[in-house]
């Protein structure tokens, strides 16, 4: 399967991975999947870390990289098609950043591993 990682999901992941359902860490240590993480979960962290709304062990630029590396997960930036998918999906989350990572799954035909139920409004395979 190939998985894009919610935000949070993957913060959990390398921090508290007890927050992680056991599907979810079934599904994560199964070597035979592909994870990803978009640029606007970057883009997430990184606006909420500027904002003194997360503390972060280093910068976002310098954790992100390197926890990428230690998972194994692949990055996987907004490209045009996504932004333009983004403006044809209707608007059930209200969060932008959850709804440029429905757009991702549709354009990159990807699973979402998240916890968030809003996302199951749209017609995306979640795992959690």
């Amino acid at each position: 399967m190939r998985i894009l990682l919610d935000t949070f999901v993957f913060v959990w992941l390398t921090s508290q991975p007890l927050l992680l359902s056991s599907r979810a860490r079934e599904v994560l240590s199964d070597e035979e999947n592909e994870f990803y993480y978009s640029d606007a979960s970057v883009l997430e962290l990184s606006m909420m870390y500027s904002d003194g709304m997360l503390e972060m062990p280093k910068t976002p630029r310098q954790w992100v990289n390197e926890q990428i590396k230690t998972w194994n997960v692949k990055s996987l930036g907004i490209t045009r098609e996504i932004c333009y998918r983004l403006a044809e999906t209707p608007a059930y989350h209200p969060d932008v950043y959850d709804r440029i990572l429905v757009s991702t799954v549709l354009t990159e035909d990807l699973y979402l591993m998240t916890t968030d139920e809003e996302m199951s409004k749209y017609p995306i395979s979640i795992i959690w």
